[in-house]
């Protein structure tokens, strides 16, 4: 893919980039490939499966700047084509949420008929663009070399291995639980 860069010097992707990125990766398809997707195949709005068990979402700052919605692969693809949009990875229990309430006048084009709102869907700082306890971009404009970054299992938000691994550096690359998920749990014991 060529990278080009918006006027804040961020880098975007074209769909048809994108399109050719996933016809890239089908060849070469594994079972890791089918589990990257959640079993999403990308052909249809995945809002009448209800809250999936897991599934790719991704979203639009074009509609949502606040990052309070997310979109599946299908949706992406076909309703968000040309918009500002970020990779999230996989989520559970999450409906996806083209066309409801929070995009205003705009309609899903594979489901139109959406709820209001998903109401069961949990959204944290990643739909916004931030990752980390730092709360910075991935990738991060301002750092020369980007770090690499884990995904928590339980909360699934995303982490630079230097703000979760500072007192453990014999846990690198294993992440159970993130700093947040490990101090609610402790505080909820009673022993905080």
């Amino acid at each position: 893919m060529i990278a080009e860069f918006d006027d804040d010097g961020e880098q975007t992707v074209s769909i048809n980039e994108y399109l050719q990125s996933i016809e890239e990766e089908e060849q070469v398809k594994t079972l890791g490939g089918g589990l990257v997707l959640g079993g999403d195949e990308g052909d249809e709005c995945t809002y009448s499966k209800g809250y999936m068990k897991r599934q790719a979402i991704f979203s639009c700052l074009t509609f949502t700047p606040d990052g309070n919605a997310g979109i599946c692969t299908a949706c992406c693809l076909s309703c968000h084509d040309g918009h500002e949009i970020l990779e999230l990875w996989t989520k559970r229990s999450f409906r996806c949420d083209c066309g409801n309430s929070k995009f205003g006048e705009f309609s899903c084009k594979l489901f139109p008929n959406e709820d209001a709102e998903s109401s069961e869907n949990s959204y944290n700082h990643n739909f916004k663009g931030v990752y980390c306890t730092c709360n910075r971009p991935y990738p991060d404009p301002d750092r020369q070399e980007q770090e690499e970054m884990i995904q928590c299992c339980m909360c699934e938000d995303w982490f630079h291995e230097e703000h979760i691994c500072q007192s453990s550096p014999d846990k690198v690359g294993k992440l159970d639980a993130c700093p947040t998920v490990s101090y609610n749990a402790y505080s909820s014991s009673g022993f905080a």
